[in-house]
């Protein structure tokens, strides 16, 4: 094995961990775990609750997200979530009328991103 060799053996092995860590980059390897599920009651909108897990280094995130009641569930569309807190965190939601859902939650020592509105939806929000 001479130097040239050597090199693109070297050269290879910078490649390879560079991919693999953009790979872990990635928010598709990022896990999504549905606990519950809210229908309004006219049956337009559901409001999902769900954990997210990107991974041993970062802490699970609780997400509240809506979709319309017709659209597939996507729990990777950022647009749709209107409440995030870091930490393990009991979240509970309770649709108060059509458009107006309330958002239980437990404090985590997280300051949780709280959306006040959805398409028309207005969320509030109570800690426990």
């Amino acid at each position: 094995m001479n130097a040239r060799d050597i090199k693109r053996i070297y050269i290879f092995f910078i490649c390879l961990m560079f991919s693999i860590n953009i790979i872990a980059c990635d928010s598709k390897l990022c896990s999504n775990l549905l606990l519950e599920e809210k229908i309004s009651p006219d049956g337009k909108f559901i409001a999902s609750i769900f954990e997210r897990n990107c991974g041993a280094t970062t802490p699970s995130v609780y997400v509240v997200s809506f979709r319309l009641s017709s659209a597939k569930i996507d729990l990777d569309n950022f647009d749709d979530w209107v409440f995030t807190i870091h930490g393990q965190s009991k979240i509970k939601a309770r649709w108060e009328k059509n458009d107006q859902l309330t958002i239980f939650y437990s404090n985590t020592g997280d300051n949780p991103t709280q959306r006040k509105e959805w398409k028309g939806i207005k969320v509030s929000y109570k800690k426990e």
